[in-house]
Formats: C-alpha cells, sequence, structure tokens
C-alpha cells in the first residue's frame, strides 16, 4: 500500500499529497469504486482550460477486459504489420494480468483555433492527466503512464474510438492497489530546475 492508505485521508494537506505520489507499475485489486473514479474525473476537469475547448478523454477498461483489450492490440497490431515483439507481449500480460483498471488517455485536437493553438491542448491534456494521477494517489490507489501498447499508431486509437485526424492519443494510465509499499524516489534540488530574472540579467 502506499504511505497514506492507512491513514486519515483527512489529516493529509494537499502539499503530503503532491510530494509523495509516485509512479507505481504493480498494482491490483481492489480498484477505486465507480464513485471514486467520479471524483478523479471531477478533479481531471479542473485543467486550465483556455477557451473552454474540453479536450480531454478517457475511456475506462476494466477487468476481465484488460486483459481481452491486450490481446486484441496485439492481434491487431500484427495484422497491420506493426507487430510488438514476443517478449515485450509477455511482459505485457504479466503487467496487466493484475490491473484493475486501464484508463485510455487522448484529447480532442482543435486544429484551427485562433486562441488555443495545439501546444496548449496538450499541455491542458497533461494538465488533466495528472489532476487524476493525484486524485488517485489521495485516495490511497497508485498510478502508472505507459505510453506501450501500441500509443503511437492508428490502429490502436481506432479501436478505441479515436480519429487519429480528430484526437491525439496519448496512452494508458493503470489504476490499482499497489502490490509493494512506494519507495522513495531521488527528485531533483528544486533550485535546479529555477532561476530569478532581473532587469540586471537581460542580455
Amino acid at each position: 500500500m502506499n504511505n497514506f492508505s492507512n491513514q486519515d485521508s483527512g489529516s493529509l494537506s494537499l502539499t503530503d499529497v503532491l510530494l509523495s505520489r509516485r509512479s507505481i507499475k504493480a498494482v491490483t485489486a481492489p480498484g477505486p469504486t465507480a464513485e471514486q473514479v467520479e471524483l478523479a474525473l471531477k478533479a481531471a476537469v479542473c485543467a486550465p482550460d483556455h477557451a473552454a475547448l474540453r479536450v480531454w478523454r478517457y475511456t475506462l477498461i476494466e477487468q476481465p477486459h484488460v486483459k481481452e483489450f491486450a490481446e486484441r492490440v496485439f492481434d491487431i497490431l500484427d495484422k497491420a504489420g506493426k507487430p510488438i515483439s514476443d517478449e515485450k507481449k509477455e511482459k505485457a500480460r504479466k503487467w496487466l494480468k493484475d490491473v484493475p483498471l486501464l484508463v485510455a488517455l487522448a484529447y480532442k485536437i482543435h486544429h484551427d483555433n485562433p486562441k488555443v493553438p495545439v501546444i496548449e491542448q496538450t499541455l491542458s491534456m497533461g494538465a488533466s492527466v495528472m489532476n487524476f494521477q493525484n486524485a488517485m494517489h489521495a485516495m490511497g490507489f497508485a498510478t502508472f503512464w505507459s505510453t506501450g501498447l501500441g500509443t503511437f499508431t492508428d490502429e490502436v486509437p481506432e479501436l478505441l474510438g479515436y480519429d487519429p485526424l480528430d484526437y491525439q492519443f496519448v496512452g494508458f494510465l493503470s489504476v490499482g492497489t499497489p502490490m509493494v509499499a512506494a519507495s522513495t524516489s531521488e527528485r531533483p534540488d528544486p533550485s535546479s530546475v529555477m532561476r530569478r530574472w532581473t532587469p540586471s540579467s537581460e542580455h
């Protein structure tokens, strides 16, 4: 379980949640309830959203459909001449067999919006997914964002109903109860990613 699973969530500060989130790939049941997923989605739609484009899309795949979905992906990519190696297939099967919830992630592209370039739409989707992950973490679950399983092909998004001309597919989140306690991740010194601008620093 993660650091918060056995604590009173009411005692946790937002800073506690943000500073302790870790990506954890090995998860198992139980997964989040429908109410918990809805709560995480409420957080997801609070992401910055210039011009209220509402670009975010989440497709939920639950067991036993997760395993079936993976096999469909393998088959589709084999037939499309974009096969995944047998080694990677077995690794994916081992990973996904216990995953209670797989969330497919995409955003709708507004190609010609004069106010909101595509980069802003991309950033909005990233912020939305991060909100979803942080909400799940706060509720005691672990997530892992993966761009495997044919994310950057046309065939896999189409399997999920996303036309590549209108949507950008950005991968999958596995969601569930962590199999082991989260290890401490070494993070960079915050000062290494920060600098201050002053008029004297102009070139």
